[in-house]
């Protein structure tokens, strides 16, 4: 078979192959781009075969920007969460809604989970407990500050009706290793007024999961007083959002061949290049993309202020990468 007679069969074949199917086979070609941020804590085949299994479980991920749909695994792998999409266990999600790019086409949305932000805030290895608790008319409630503190009483009542027009408060409780407690609370007219600005608005998880949706509001408002990680901080801020790791997926799209990669021996400026990319890269993987706030963390870690990532030595370099290597591995605890 001739070469025009090949690209002309290609061609049909593609035509014929499903949307599904044809994101699957990007995923498949993209995926070592995505495995590169995975913690080893997780087993790399599993959490492919999770994301397939997503795909094929949210057909209308299919209609979404592929960059999108990528962008949120690797949000979702950088964080160390599975998708509940198939897990059903409620850390995180990948929704087929969102933002319309300047095509007109859909963006995935990455969301987090209340138990994903608990799962989050445990890894500090600073709380001893963390507990969220949705009330509804008829439980006993009840919550007051004196001299000694702030205090609350709750007992559940078990005749009382789960709904969303019955839900009254909700309330997250955490006791820290130092002796100390975070309590934040929240009542349904603040949780509403946090759902009206939501993307969801009164579709997706906020039609079908009212309880769980108001609880991770009020954990989201807690973060700002917890001891959780840098990682925490960002994936809570950037919730609800399309991340964009469109520069580390580019190459995968165009449909020319990918030059083989030749030997060649690295020099020092190729190096320091790689360095500065890597460390670049790995802000991004936690939600930190722009260039003010990766110079902050950077400016914490190696004791003096920068402006501009380029500014690092070499020696800064491994003790940045050796930093946030280190806080990954221990947000994985």
């Amino acid at each position: 078979m001739g070469t025009l007679a090949k690209q002309a069969q290609s061609t049909q074949l593609q035509k014929k192959e499903s949307p599904t199917a044809q994101l699957q086979a990007v995923l498949k070609k993209s995926w070592p781009r995505i495995a590169a941020v995975m913690p080893k804590e997780m087993s790399e085949q599993r959490l492919y075969q999770m994301y397939v299994s997503c795909i094929n479980r949210e057909p209308l991920l299919a209609e979404c920007t592929i960059e999108s749909v990528l962008s949120c695994f690797m949000r979702c792998t950088a964080l160390g969460l599975e998708p509940s999409n198939t897990d059903g266990l409620g850390r995180a999600y990948i929704l087929p809604y969102g933002n319309k790019n300047l095509n007109g086409r859909k963006e995935a949305t990455f969301m987090l989970g209340y138990k994903g932000m608990i799962d989050l805030a445990r890894r500090s290895g600073e709380l001893k407990s963390i507990h969220a608790q949705a009330v509804y008319k008829g439980d006993d409630f009840d919550i007051w500050e004196d001299e000694t503190g702030q205090h609350f009483r709750f007992h559940a009542n078990a005749g009382a009706k789960h709904s969303e027009s019955t839900l009254t408060d909700v309330y997250v409780n955490a006791q820290l290793m130092n002796g100390g407690f975070v309590f934040e609370h929240m009542t349904k007219p603040e949780v509403d007024a946090i759902k009206s600005r939501s993307k969801a608005g009164n579709s997706g998880p906020w039609r079908t999961d009212y309880e769980a949706m108001a609880l991770k509001t009020v954990i989201r408002r807690s973060f700002k007083y917890l001891p959780v990680s840098t990682t925490a901080v960002a994936a809570a801020a950037s919730d609800e959002t399309t991340p964009d790791y469109s520069d580390v997926f580019h190459p995968t799209f165009p449909a020319e061949q990918e030059p083989e990669p030749v030997d060649v021996e690295p020099q020092p400026a190729d190096v320091r290049k790689s360095k500065l990319e890597g460390i670049t890269n790995a802000f991004h993987a936690i939600g930190i993309g722009d260039e003010k706030g990766i110079c902050e963390t950077i400016s914490q870690i190696i004791g003096h202020s920068i402006g501009h990532v380029g500014e690092l030595t070499d020696e800064e370099c491994d003790k940045v990468m050796a930093d946030l290597q280190g806080g990954m591995k221990g947000d994985m605890r």
